[in-house]
């Protein structure tokens, strides 16, 4: 199914761009020595925990005191060789989605909804969900397909339509305030979720009017792994009929956050070193997969909606995500991670295809296995050879074939 191209810029225009700022960790390196403001104050950063104390008079950061990087993973390593492996997938590049799909049904069947997450969810008075389920019931479903790794501490989740976007700021602003929370983007640019031309950054002037809101967005905005995501929730007939809105939106983010939390303890915004350290086909190509793969109540589901976004999704300028063997390498190679914005919307179909491919190898608990080896410090070609038990150098040609194979399956074109 081809999603419409208002509807894409929303609602699958995801998160860590809007409330955790590229720039934002590196500025907020904290150095023995280096000047603080508040005395007594901690702070965490990378593994460390610092005290902000007084020396002749000043206030400084002291030594830090080492953290043990509570980084779990539910699956052993290298993962277990099963029906598709890297030797035969490009034999069996037919049969990939289909794996990949039933793997992740059987990870979710055999998991456990976690415990202990502080969760505050607020909804819009007017604000009307889209399908039978609750919004805590979807977002339990996210919180349970990625059990036994890190999740966020907290979280502060709001649901709102264009009419109760106001009141959804108050309440944002109110569950800061409640709990000390500093960090995060103002209230302001929920209403970038009800501005979809405006990109996840652009200025939003309060005097615009809104319109129907689609947007979401979702992310752990501190070191202590607050949790935030924000859902523009349709009153469009169109954007409401979308299947993607049936439960996979807020997977996809609450993915995201899950993404994030795999750094918390790294650095005062984790995903700043996500983002400095991971492609972001993978970053989009996860939170797509898993979503679409939990939420289709059957294969043909998912199959109609991830062929959509593989046919066609577009970048910033419009142009498709590619389909030959050369595109797709290039897009999958490490050197494009510093300039992946102007095609960041290929992760929604080429990174989502290259996360079909690797969850019907590993498992979809594989992907999440990269980012917290990456937390402990290892790159992503170290994380990819623990994970897979084979380099990434080798590994990077397969996926682009498999990939380009993919686009020549006849199910591909199943509408």
């Amino acid at each position: 199914m081809r999603i419409k191209a208002k509807v894409a810029k929303g609602i699958l225009a995801a998160l860590i761009l809007t409330l955790i700022p590229v720039g934002a960790y590196s500025a907020q390196k904290i150095t023995p020595g280096s000047a603080c403001k508040v005395y007594k104050q901690k702070l965490t950063y990378l593994n460390k925990s610092f005290t902000c104390i007084k020396v002749k008079k000043k206030l400084v950061w002291d030594k830090g005191v080492a953290i043990k990087q509570a980084t779990p993973i539910p699956i052993t390593l290298p993962v277990a060789l099963g029906v598709i492996t890297f030797s035969n997938i490009l034999e069996n590049v037919d049969k990939v989605a289909q794996v990949a799909y039933d793997n992740v049904q059987k990870t979710y069947s055999g998991n456990s909804l976690p415990t202990g997450l502080k969760t505050f969810i607020w909804v819009g008075p007017t604000t009307v969900p889209v399908g039978n389920m609750s919004e805590e019931e979807r977002i339990f479903k996210a919180m349970k397909l990625w059990s036994g790794f890190n999740q966020p501490k907290s979280i502060g989740i709001f649901f709102f339509n264009t009419q109760d976007e106001p009141l959804a700021e108050v309440a944002y602003d109110k569950w800061r305030t409640d709990n000390k929370i500093t960090t995060g983007q103002p209230a302001s640019m929920m209403r970038n979720d009800c501005l979809s031309n405006n990109g996840p950054g652009a200025p939003v002037a309060s005097t615009e009017p809104l319109k129907d809101c689609t947007g979401a967005n979702a992310g752990v905005i501190d070191s202590l792994g607050t949790g935030v995501g924000w859902f523009g929730v349709p009153t469009e007939a169109g954007p409401r009929s979308d299947p993607y809105r049936l439960g996979a939106l807020e997977i996809h983010e609450f993915t995201h956050m899950v993404q994030t939390a795999q750094f918390v303890g790294t650095a005062q915004q984790p995903g700043g070193v996500l983002q400095a350290k991971s492609p972001c086909w993978l970053q989009e190509g996860q939170a797509h997969f898993a979503s679409k793969t939990t939420a289709s109540n059957t294969f043909s589901d998912y199959l109609r909606q991830r062929n959509g976004e593989a046919l066609y999704r577009t970048n910033s300028s419009n142009v498709p995500a590619p389909r030959d063997l050369a595109g797709i390498s290039e897009y999958l190679s490490l050197a494009t991670l510093a300039t992946c914005q102007s095609t960041y919307s290929w992760g929604y179909a080429t990174g989502m295809l290259a996360v079909e491919a690797l969850s019907a190898i590993g498992g979809v608990q594989s992907t999440m296995a990269l980012y917290a080896l990456e937390a402990t410090g290892k790159s992503f070609s170290e994380s990819f050879q623990m994970v897979y038990g084979i380099s990434w150098d080798k590994a990077q040609p397969i996926l682009a074939q498999v990939i380009a194979r993919d686009y020549l399956v006849p199910s591909m074109n199943t509408p």
